[in-house]
């Protein structure tokens, strides 16, 4: 038994694997097994001179089993934080409709004992159930966890602990693991959007520029050779940036030197020359930062720029080396030109200059002016910003988190979010032997980073007699080929559109008419005229339209166009779905809300996409008729 379950955990999860291997016998905990019914078994804790179980564990179990079946019986997603002796595990993965169980345990031995007794093994292959020890648990893992589907069903999340053994002896980690969740749920619903505005001005911005992203070097020849020295300092606009200018200065011949676009006026009136300025958003503001460029002193630097960026930042650079690359939106990826893809995970420049550098496989990764927290004195920027050093200004919202020395700093939801994304692509980049070290020397703490002196990383790990060479990037020579897909693919996209448009219209229309139909019975007292028949016609309709929506079509063009404003009618629509029914009249209800809640569903997506039609349809006239021409 023990050698099945650990064969199928370790394609998934080979660390627990080797952990649970060391474990040669129980130590800890003693089994007491009953002969005449093998899952009614107790586990006694040694240490603590207490069991699992004060009665019978089998009737405990089922007594378990019921009252999570009262709640929980449609979830679709279960967090457990406690093993507990596995037999209530392995009931529920029973449960046909349940996606995915996830197990977090504190203590190894005990996945050593249950391991023994119980088959997970398919279960483990197929994803239904992980388990994790809770001192491997990070908020990485738990970020995987909130992907795809199980978003939808986040507000569901509930982190249950079934056996009180587990409140009394881990109750501080039963906290720090469901912190964990919290924020994990948090970043992913958050990294979403929370406005489909900023993702049509994208679009739009994106078409725009296409003409002139497929005559920059691709992205695939150019990362190749921006690798020019071993090491990599990424420069970021934080308080702390100011100090470390005299060092960076003395060592910029010697190591690689990516930079945010709003550090670059900095470097360039200290004249430190970057070999990479990163730019990736669509807002016309940050085109300020390319205002009066030293051109001659800049020649052999490249602009690396997403295709959304404004045509007035385009304006100040088109005529410097210039790669324009593609955010990996799904939006965006339709178009094709992989070859220009993918930067921009992240949420920032500072994220997307720590992608560059782990897919140009430098050795080293260091980070200064990355203080993602205010400075004691409240500067949200470096001496030198181009908006001026409090340009954030500290407010209520603000909140308190663990700074680089082990202080308290204060930071805000969006310096937060870039965090986030730092300590996954960190933990990433470390499972690839690339190391990151925070060199700000201030601000927030960045978890999985090496936090030392710029000065020590410097002296450990630069050669100061070997020199960096200057950047050469290879232009494209397939502009006309690429320039016509562009154009097939933009009139396809907007035959799509108007065609899906059309029919979740036509099915708004008719959730709007069943519910004045519901209404009215209702206001005359003839709730019983309400019928299954009824009720189902119109959720056949919107089950037409659910199956366009999860196509891999509408999932392709349209979803992170819509998911910004469907999402929280998909949580909604969640709630409901789970709701346990007996009754026919708990049925008719739970069918009528489906309903009602969809009557906004329908109607926020037919929106999204006639401006997705009309943003598609004047970006692309700006270059469509000149370019044919």
């Amino acid at each position: 038994m023990l050698e099945k379950n650990l064969s199928a955990l370790l394609k998934i999860n080979p660390y627990l694997t080797a952990k649970i291997m060391k474990v040669q016998e129980n130590k800890k905990f003693e089994v007491f097994l009953d002969e005449k019914d093998r899952i009614n078994y107790n586990i006694y804790d040694v240490e603590n001179n207490e069991f699992f179980y004060k009665n019978s564990p089998i009737k405990t179990v089922m007594q378990q089993y019921d009252n999570i079946e009262k709640i929980y019986s449609r979830y679709l997603y279960l967090y457990f934080y406690g093993l507990d002796n596995g037999v209530l595990i392995k009931l529920l993965l029973n449960k046909e409709n349940l996606e995915r169980i996830i197990v977090i345990e504190p203590d190894i031995e005990l996945f050593y004992i249950i391991f023994n007794l119980l088959d997970f093994s398919e279960e483990i292959k197929n994803g239904k159930v992980i388990f994790e020890h809770s001192k491997d648990f990070s908020f990485l893992k738990a970020n995987t966890y909130f992907d795809g589907n199980a978003k939808i069903y986040a507000k569901l999340y509930t982190l249950q602990v079934i056996n009180n053994y587990y409140y009394k002896y881990y109750s501080s980690d039963i906290t720090r693991v469901n912190k964990i969740f919290v924020r994990a749920i948090t970043h992913v619903v958050t990294a979403i959007g929370n406005s489909s505005i900023d993702s049509l001005i994208g679009l739009k911005h994106h078409i725009a520029n296409l003409p002139f992203m497929l005559k920059t070097p691709t992205l695939k020849d150019s990362i190749k050779k921006y690798k020019n020295s071993k090491n990599v300092v990424i420069v970021s606009t934080g308080p702390s940036l100011y100090k470390q200018l005299e060092l960076l200065k003395k060592y910029q011949d010697y190591i690689t030197i990516f930079c945010v676009d709003a550090s670059l006026p900095i470097l360039q009136e200290h004249k430190i020359r970057p070999d990479v300025v990163f730019s990736l958003e669509r807002v016309e503001a940050t085109a300020k930062f390319y205002e009066n460029l030293d051109k001659e002193f800049l020649k052999d630097t490249v602009f690396e720029v997403t295709s959304l960026i404004h045509k007035k930042l385009l304006e100040n650079i088109e005529d410097m080396n210039v790669q324009m690359s593609i955010r990996p939106f799904n939006f965006l990826k339709y178009f094709g030109f992989k070859d220009w893809g993918y930067l921009g995970f992240g949420m920032s420049a500072a994220n997307m200059a720590f992608e560059c550098a782990f897919f140009s496989g430098f050795e080293n990764i260091a980070l200064i002016g990355q203080d993602l927290s205010y400075s004691k004195d409240g500067k949200s920027h470096s001496k030198g910003h181009t908006f001026g050093e409090d340009e954030v200004k500290i407010s209520d919202n603000n909140f308190v988190i663990e700074g680089y020395y082990g202080d308290e700093v204060v930071t805000n939801k969006i310096w937060n979010m870039f965090l986030n994304f730092f300590e996954k692509n960190i933990s990433e980049a470390k499972e690839k032997g690339i190391i990151t070290y925070n060199c700000t020397e201030g601000g927030a703490k960045i978890n999985g980073a090496e936090h030392i002196p710029f000065a020590e990383f410097l002296s450990n790990n630069v050669d100061m007699g070997d020199k960096k060479s200057v950047i050469k990037l290879q232009n494209n020579n397939n502009y006309e080929k690429n320039i016509k897909l562009a154009r097939k693919k933009i009139e396809d996209l907007l035959k799509y559109t108007e065609d899906v448009q059309k029919k979740v219209e036509n099915s708004f229309l008719l959730v709007m008419e069943t519910i004045e139909n519901i209404e009215l019975l209702n206001k005359e007292n003839r709730l019983e005229e309400i019928t299954f028949d009824m009720l189902n016609k119109t959720i056949n309709e919107i089950d037409k339209i659910k199956t366009i929506y999860e196509s891999d079509s509408f999932y392709e063009v349209f979803y992170e166009v819509t998911m910004s404003f469907i999402l929280h009618e998909e949580m909604e629509l969640a709630k409901i779905m789970v709701k346990n029914v007996n009754t026919d009249e708990e049925k008719k209800a739970k069918m009528v809300d489906w309903i009602y809640e969809h009557k906004s569903w329908l109607f926020f997506l037919a929106g999204g996409l006639d401006a997705m039609k009309k943003v598609v349809e004047e970006s692309y006239g700006e270059w469509a008729n000149k370019d044919s021409k």
